[in-house]
């Protein structure tokens, strides 16, 4: 089971205009009451949040240090979120899992992005 705070593999599909594209990391950021009934349902839509390795920082971004399966520094692109298929997450490749400090970060940020 997936669960909010994890990095997966998950592909985006064709990159259209500024949507980001391909293959990447990204951050369960729905809640794992969904997560643990996503089986249950008819639409399995699971909500992330993309992670770029084009560094640049600011009120929209979490910084995340190279580590475990993460192949370099990276960020979390908090105004990115999107919601997308169960099926295009790689449920066998879990990357790494936030801390609670960094998972703090990204809902603060969160928060403060959708003006809750």
């Amino acid at each position: 089971m997936i669960k909010r705070g994890e990095v997966y593999l998950v592909n985006f599909g064709k990159k259209y205009n500024s949507e980001f594209g391909k293959v990447r990391p990204a951050l369960i950021i729905q809640n794992d009451i969904a997560n643990r009934n996503i089986d249950a349902v008819l639409f399995k839509g699971v909500s992330v949040l993309p992670i770029t390795t084009n560094i640049c920082g600011g009120e929209v971004r979490v910084f995340l240090e190279k580590r475990e399966s993460l192949e370099s520094a990276c960020e979390v692109c908090i105004n990115e979120i999107c919601t997308l298929d169960l099926s295009r997450i790689d449920k066998g490749k879990l990357l790494t899992t936030l801390t609670p400090k960094e998972l703090s970060e990204v809902s603060t940020k969160l928060l403060k992005h959708l003006a809750l």
